[in-house]
């Protein structure tokens, strides 16, 4: 991995370090906007040290307009340079915080990342690489290795050693943020209360940004007096939105951002709840979620469901991204690339064993595929003759989450298909016995079985059933559903067929294609994308405030029960210009309006993103190439090209929307 040209970390990627809580892999909360505000005074300070600017008591003024190659502070330079005014320190720390503050701290990250310092896990989530938290040095670009940013503050606030500048500078802009608090117990911040005030930096900024800091939380509480009322959507009498909400669901959530704005209340049967849209709702996710929201009570019933205590999907905060850490490998894409021959037999074989001209449900047909896709993959086992008990009880699940049908029936269901996968669980687990393994690689399973050997309080047996079933029904519905929708797209309109057949007939010529070129079908890359846009499986998020907190003026209690509405993004017409137009080309270049900064979200957003969308990528390409290429395909009945969408029990092309086979093509014809 190559290295940035500069020496030594920026502060405000030193900032960014100090503040990382490296369990849980996300940046301390810090009140209001004091990160904001001291990232602005980082990239300030990165400049004064690099002589680009000076201060003295009244004014901040321009040295040098050359920028340093560095993200985190020439785009400060650059509004700096721009500006014909001359204004205070505290002026330009209170306006780089509001205006760049965010990119600031995405640049440092990024840059960690690219340095090796970082690794990056799916919802935004940062962990130090393995020998930075091995060695807890830093590898440099002179070869050398620095020692990690807290071991070196700590090393002058426990000894008498006299600091650099720059780390008087981090010193006194961490004391103005309030860092300390954060990484240090009580105890030991009274131990060294005395030498923070005797090495911090004197440097104006350090003290503007205190100022800043100290004016935007005396601020707050006076702006948040008066709050506007929560806009009310119409519904029906006694059942509200429930009808509506179980058809379309994104058309449904993007109606609602449209007609009252990010936020609104929505009645459902024996509720109410207030929904968050929009990319206002998503950065909010993004920034706040960790504070703000909880899984926890929305999955309350599926727990019971699954006779467990905790799962992946109910858990918060630390817990909840111990448990991803341990699963993330086992969903990476790597897995599915590794074992493309395997990944692509099993779709050949589905195909083959589709009969000519016989009607197929699209989502049903497709849910074959992915549970086979999942259980070889992931688990190492085949789901074999528990696949349609997997179906039932996925669907099974989703009606005890969704509390809409009496307890007595969910229960039933529940109780019909229980034995079947525990059955199925304990195979699993038999087969992944140590002595079974050795010398094999480990897979998802693997993982789960060492942690609970090594932490069986972490994960006691009454957790682990969860765990080694969830692969097999992490999928039935997302990628199941986007698979049965991009099928019926390409059957709706039949000129993407053929280009994209035309596409995966190029890739199979010499053979079984590799990673290397699935990697390179980006027609059918592209058409998956706006399949995901056009159709988001989830586009909304169930979640609980745990904390009050004001959104867009409107006041949220502790308690709420929430819908956030992240797939409302996909039908933003600042994002996507025509959006109701199917366009797989948006996704291509030199449009690519999906890679814009929010625009695309089809896995989720904030610390719950879906740990398998790298894998799920993978798997989607994969399944569409390999079907186009092995046969041709129709609606049934054929002069039927609607596409009928139902969220009920979860997002899926209606069960009326069935294909058939027309003819086999490569690979096919045969029964597998």
């Amino acid at each position: 991995m190559a290295v940035p040209a500069l020496s030594t970390l920026s502060v405000a990627e030193d900032l960014s370090l100090l503040l990382l809580d490296e369990s849980s892999g996300v940046l301390y909360p810090l009140p209001g906007r004091t990160l904001d505000i001291g990232l602005a005074a980082a990239a300030l300070l990165e400049l004064t040290l690099a002589d680009r600017i000076d201060t003295d008591l009244e004014s901040l003024y321009l040295v040098n307009a050359a920028p340093l190659g560095d993200p985190t502070a020439d785009p400060v330079l650059a509004q700096i340079a721009a500006s014909t005014e001359t204004r205070s320190p505290e002026y330009w720390v209170r306006r780089i915080g509001a205006q760049l503050g965010a990119r600031i701290g995405d640049a440092a990250l990024a840059r960690l990342v690219e340095r090796g310092i970082l690794e990056r896990a799916p919802g935004n989530h940062y962990f130090l690489t393995a020998p930075v938290a091995r060695s807890r040095r830093y590898p440099a670009a002179n070869g050398d290795r620095a020692d990690e940013v807290r071991i070196r503050l700590m090393k002058v606030l426990f000894s008498d050693d006299i600091p650099e500048p720059r780390d008087a500078d981090l010193i006194g802009l961490a004391e103005a943020c309030g860092v300390f608090t954060r990484i240090l117990s009580r105890a030991e911040l009274e131990r060294v209360r005395d030498r923070i005030e005797l090495v911090k930096s004197l440097n104006l900024l350090c003290h503007a940004a205190a100022q800043a800091i100290a004016g935007d939380l005396r601020e707050r509480p006076a702006a948040r007096r008066t709050y506007q009322p929560i806009p009310e959507a119409r519904g029906l009498p006694l059942i509200g939105a429930g009808l509506a909400m179980n058809g379309d669901l994104q058309e449904f959530v993007s109606g609602l951002y449209r007609d009252h704005g990010p936020i609104c209340r929505v009645s459902v049967p024996g509720r109410k709840v207030i929904v968050l849209g929009g990319r206002e709702a998503n950065a909010f996710v993004q920034k706040h979620a960790r504070t703000h929201l909880r899984s926890n009570r929305s999955f309350t019933e599926f727990c019971h469901a699954m006779e467990t205590d905790r799962a992946m999907i109910s858990m918060d905060g630390h817990d909840h991204m111990k448990l991803r850490r341990t699963a993330q490998a086992g969903y990476s894409r790597s897995v599915i690339e590794r074992s493309m021959d395997t990944a692509i037999d099993i779709v050949r074989r589905a195909v083959a064993s589709w009969p000519v001209g016989h009607p197929l449900p699209a989502f049903r047909s497709m849910q074959q595929i992915v549970a086979e896709h999942l259980g070889v993959l992931a688990t190492g086992h085949s789901p074999g003759e528990y696949v349609e008990d997997l179906k039932y009880w996925f669907d099974s699940l989703i009606f005890a989450v969704r509390r809409d049908r009496p307890k007595f029936m969910r229960e039933y269901r529940l109780r019909k298909v229980r034995p079947r996968i525990k059955q199925l669980y304990r195979r699993v687990v038999e087969l992944h016995a140590p002595e079974l393994r050795e010398g094999r690689p480990g897979d998802l399973i693997d993982a789960f079985l060492e942690l609970h050997r090594d932490e069986p309080q972490f994960l006691p047996e009454t957790d682990l059933m969860s765990a080694v079933i969830g692969p097999y029904i992490a999928a039935l519905d997302t990628v199941a559903g986007t698979l049965g929708f991009a099928l019926l797209r390409l059957l709706q309109e039949p000129g993407h067929e053929q280009s994209l057949r035309d596409e995966a007939d190029a890739a199979f010529a010499g053979g079984t294609p590799d990673a290397r070129q699935i990697r390179g079908l980006e027609k059918t890359h592209a058409f998956v994308k706006e399949v995901m846009r056009c159709h988001t499986i989830t586009p909304v998020l169930m979640r609980t405030a745990c904390n009050s907190f004001e959104f867009e003026g409107c006041f949220v209690p502790a308690g709420a029960t929430l819908l956030l509405a992240a797939g409302v993004v996909h039908r933003d017409r600042g994002y996507y210009p025509d959006p109701e137009r199917f366009d797989p080309d948006r996704h291509r270049p030199p449009r690519l309006e999906s890679k814009r900064t929010g625009a695309f979200v089809p896995f989720g957003i904030g610390p719950h993103t879906c740990i398998g969308g790298p894998f799920a990528e993978v798997q989607l390409a994969v399944t569409l190439a390999t079907m186009v290429h092995c046969a041709e395909f129709d609606r049934a009945p054929p002069g039927d090209r609607r596409i009928r969408v139902t969220a009920y029990p979860s997002i899926r092309p209606h069960r009326k929307c069935r294909f058939q086979v027309v003819r086999f093509r490569h690979d096919g014809g045969a029964a597998p």
